[in-house]
């Protein structure tokens, strides 16, 4: 089976888990002797490489962030509007779609998260490929190609944004693979067909079951207990609630815990800013550290040295990739009782669930966790096991093949009952 992945980014290149699953699947995949070919985006490293790397193609173009700033007069925003529709208009993606699709003759389009990259011009060349189409949906994005608003967004303009993302029909498909029971719901109340949606929960590479522990030095003992935070800074992922949820810890105790949290990850400039006010506010400067991306090898070493990992969502979280890697780690993860974190987690028995958006209650479950060394051994034992038997990569490829090959076999069958039909 030759496989064309189209994606945003594309490892090395990457923002998130998305991207990191992305390159693990197309790994997957190839060991199980298909071809995999890519085509994304050179955001990072465009500089310092050429376009194409091997079965990569890193030819497409991608627009910025629109983060807008409720803090900035309006009129110094306007060029973020072109920005953002950029995001969504790209036309010569589309015909860098095309003239791959054309060079390479795959035997199926399987699309990630193209957010950003002209996401609307692509799903308007996808009727004219001639070949079946998956979509992967890791997340809400084909939701937004028609919608501008979400739950967290800064700028309410819907009528403005509406005009520049412009109208598009809902997009061809063969099929589609949602990677949570929560993500199918919301494209099913969308008007996407349940039977043509199957969920396939996200893997984890197997080196974070396999490689050695990082164990802590003698000389550690006596130091603060070490909170954990790995995502994309972004308002839907609760980061200023875990501040608010230290701030109790620290400042409206009588006995003041030892605590430092670190946050790894990079994303919006203007909500980072928010949390570092915050932080400066309450005096907390000195326990938080932003470390901003690290590497995937950093990242596992940072699980090993770390007590509690903490997974504050606000929104819908599509899976929770973070989740999965820590647990693999044997680290105790608390995380709001939404979307994929609740599907992940049983309550109690392989970590902590608590209600989103209230800090009081996330102040509540770390102080539990703290002083119960047992207690955090018990659910981390509990978690790999959860790891293991539900969330590895390699089951995770072997469905997403099964599926792409049915996706494939469905799309001649129904090339022959046209065929027949007399239809050109």
């Amino acid at each position: 089976m030759r496989i064309l992945l189209l994606s945003n980014l594309y490892p090395p290149d990457v923002q998130g888990g998305a991207e990191i699953l992305a390159g693990d699947i197309a790994a997957g995949l190839q060991a199980l002797g298909h071809e995999v070919l890519v085509l994304t985006s050179g955001q990072e490293h465009s500089g310092a490489r050429g376009p194409q790397e091997g079965p990569v193609w890193r030819t497409l173009r991608s627009a910025p962030p629109a983060h807008f700033d409720r803090g900035r007069p309006p009129w110094q925003q306007f060029p973020l509007l072109l920005n953002y529709y950029r995001r969504y208009h790209r036309p010569a993606n589309a015909a860098e779609l095309r003239r791959i699709v054309a060079l390479t003759r795959p035997d199926i389009v399987y699309i990630w998260e193209i957010t950003g990259i002209g996401v609307n011009s692509l799903l308007k060349a996808l009727p004219g490929l001639a070949v079946p189409i998956v979509f992967h949906l890791g997340s809400y994005w084909l939701l937004y190609a028609r919608s501008p608003e979400t739950e967290q967004v800064r700028l309410r303009m819907r009528w403005l944004k509406q005009w520049l993302i412009g109208s598009i029909a809902k997009p061809a498909y063969t099929s589609l693979i949602a990677v949570s029971k929560t993500v199918k719901e919301e494209y099913v109340r969308a008007g996407y067909e349940p039977e043509s949606i199957e969920v396939i929960y996200n893997g984890i590479d197997s080196r974070f079951l396999t490689l050695p522990r990082v164990e802590r030095s003698a000389g550690d003992a006596g130091q603060p207990m070490q909170l954990l935070f790995v995502g994309r800074l972004r308002v839907e992922k609760g980061l200023l609630v875990l501040l608010r949820a230290l701030d109790l810890l620290v400042n409206e105790q009588a006995s003041r815990p030892l605590l430092h949290l670190n946050i790894f990850g990079t994303g919006d400039q203007v909500y980072v800013n928010e949390l570092q006010a915050f932080l400066r506010e309450k005096r907390l400067e000195n326990i938080v550290t932003f470390h901003g991306r690290v590497s995937q090898d950093e990242l596992i070493r940072q699980y090993d040295l770390s007590d509690i990992m903490l997974v504050p969502s606000l929104w819908q979280e599509p899976f929770g990739l973070v989740i999965a890697e820590a647990m693999a780690r044997g680290l105790p993860v608390i995380a709001s009782h939404v979307g994929g974190p609740a599907e992940i987690l049983t309550d109690g028995v392989d970590g902590l669930l608590v209600e989103p958006g209230n800090e009081r209650a996330l102040a509540d479950a770390i102080q539990y966790l703290l002083i119960d060394e047992q207690r955090r051994a018990r659910l981390a034992r509990a978690a790999q096991a959860t790891v293991r038997e539900r969330f590895t990569i390699e089951e995770n490829a072997r469905r997403v093949e099964q599926h792409l090959s049915q996706a494939i076999e469905r799309n001649k069958q129904e090339q022959s009952t046209l065929s027949g039909a007399g239809v050109r």
